[in-house]
């Protein structure tokens, strides 16, 4: 009984010390926002670098900083906030803030097309056409070595009946991005992206 009560007593003391761990052991990640190439939509740089970072803390091995935390530390070493980091600059304060690497990327295509138009009695039919493009790089902050760089892009069509094929971003905002076309081929390659990323971070 008193070996019994003894053991409870043990488990409990280095409990927190075996969650303390396996925190520990946990890669720690700093994700620069990605730069926007394209120039298609003013929200371009927000929406694939907050889905990006979402991606990567699904995977529990994975300690991804917060981006606001990340955006204060460069801002401060006076370094660019965005798209491909000096190494040595992305290294510094990858190390001030903990982290084992960096993940850092450009938008290159992010666009909606429409092809179609209108017909007598027939009506008008429109096919839309989304493509989104990402390169990326993956820094190892411990060697200063680049150990990764890479590449997604999808291209997702739709068919519309409307008659409107003005400026896609018009429609278009932060709150109901993932449901329209635009969005759901950014969600497909930031997936693609993050699952190639994931190898490397090791």
């Amino acid at each position: 009984m008193r070996l019994g009560v003894i053991l409870v007593a043990l488990a409990i003391l280095l409990n927190p010390v075996v969650v303390g761990q396996t925190q520990e052991t946990r890669k720690g990640v700093m994700v620069v926002d990605f730069e926007d190439t394209s120039g298609a939509w003013s929200s371009t740089r927000e929406v694939v670098t907050t889905r990006v970072i979402s991606k990567l803390r699904e995977d529990a091995s994975l300690r991804v900083l917060p981006r606001e935390q990340v955006q204060e530390a460069l801002r401060l070493a006076r370094v660019e906030t965005s798209g491909f980091l000096d190494w040595e600059a992305a290294q510094k304060v990858a190390r001030g803030l903990g982290a084992d690497f960096v993940v850092m990327g450009r938008v290159t295509a992010f666009d909606q097309q429409y092809s179609g138009g209108c017909l007598p009695i027939v009506g008008c039919a429109y096919t839309i056409t989304a493509t989104v493009s990402l390169q990326g790089k993956v820094l190892a902050v411990a060697t200063g070595t680049f150990v990764l760089e890479p590449k997604s892009e999808v291209k997702k069509q739709q068919g519309s009946i409307s008659v409107w094929v003005g400026p896609w971003w018009s429609t278009i905002s932060v709150s109901n991005f993932d449901s329209q076309l635009i969005g759901r081929a950014t969600l497909e390659a930031v997936e693609d992206f993050v699952n190639k990323v994931r190898a490397s971070l090791r």
